[in-house]
């Protein structure tokens, strides 16, 4: 598989973050909050991301940097949770909101972004 994370996999288009938002189905996953969406074919790659941390949590923009940072290197890694074959060629757009005040290690986030990447993995083969 590969491991890189370019362009196609960044959810930056204006339309389909306010369709995430609006139609999207939420959970939440202490410290993060997902929403999922399947579209169909408006997107380029198999799904896209778009990672959220609040100013309100993180004053300053290097913290909220590092942790999108992690936060993007995680799911990089770890992405072969959200590539998965969906019914007539839907794909996947994804908001990941970092909902916690403080910073936790690299370790702890890793292990709880595999574990919401794994509960939203069974959530879209229950659908």
């Amino acid at each position: 598989m590969d491991n890189s994370f370019g362009k196609e996999y960044k959810l930056c288009s204006r339309i389909l973050i306010d369709k995430l938002f609006e139609q999207g189905k939420r959970f939440r996953f202490d410290p993060f909050s997902l929403v999922y969406l399947n579209v169909e074919n408006d997107i380029q790659g198999p799904f896209q991301i778009l990672i959220s941390v609040p100013k309100k949590q993180f004053k300053k923009a290097h913290d909220r940097n590092y942790v999108k940072r992690c936060i993007r290197e995680i799911i990089r890694k770890n992405k072969q949770y959200l590539i998965h074959q969906q019914p007539n060629n839907n794909k996947l757009i994804l908001a990941v909101v970092y909902n916690f005040n403080q910073q936790i290690t690299f370790a702890e986030m890793e292990q709880k972004v595999v574990k919401a990447l794994e509960r939203l993995s069974s959530k879209l083969k229950q659908n």
